[in-house]
């Protein structure tokens, strides 16, 4: 399985590019990175802009996949482009933003995947397509999500072949939940320290 690390986002609420915020000692791009590689190899950047994020991070990043006029998608183009990249057919992908985010549970998703476009763990808040496994053959519905200008995960999911993971299959690889925490504002990251 190879693995995605969503952080080409312009962190607009954040005020300052998240994915270079330290968490933990480390940048969030590389605390992500480093808890996909647990689990997955190679693991893949989806920067939107290759080299946005300064030199060479140690990991492969992919430019998003834009559709003409389009400039930015948001982590559609993502993980479009990681797919794309992809040289398996399962790809764990998680959002840069995820401090948390659980290598035992992209484990488990993978491990419960038969044949659908995508196994996504599903939370008090709905389901987390920025915590999942995806597989290539949801290529096709996420270009055409792009092309069509629906730019929101959670709704492209409905035009996928999703298994959705409940709470008590998941609590058995992350019992707290923290697999979801995200860090919206600097006050976020800032409470973690």
């Amino acid at each position: 399985m190879a693995g995605l690390v969503l952080c080409g986002g312009h962190s607009v609420r954040f005020g300052r590019d998240k994915a270079l915020w330290t968490v933990g000692g480390e940048p969030l791009v590389v605390r992500a990175a480093r808890r996909l590689s647990e689990v997955t190899d190679p693991v893949l950047l989806a920067s939107g802009t290759p080299g946005q994020l300064g030199p060479n991070l140690g990991w492969l990043e992919v430019a998003d996949e834009l559709p003409d006029a389009v400039s930015d998608a948001g982590p559609l183009a993502g993980l479009a482009a990681g797919l794309a990249s992809s040289p398996h057919d399962l790809m764990a992908a998680v959002a840069v933003d995820m401090p948390f985010a659980s290598p035992t549970l992209l484990r488990l998703l993978a491990d419960l995947h038969r044949s659908e476009d995508a196994v996504v763990p599903v939370t008090a808040r709905g389901r987390e397509p920025l915590h999942a496994v995806y597989a290539t053959s949801a290529l096709p519905a996420i270009r055409r999500a792009l092309a069509e200008g629906r730019f929101a995960l959670r709704s492209m999911l409905d035009g996928l072949s999703v298994r959705e993971v409940r709470e008590d299959e998941w609590r058995m690889a992350d019992a707290g939940g923290r697999f979801a925490i995200n860090l919206n504002r600097a006050e976020d990251a800032a409470a973690l320290e």
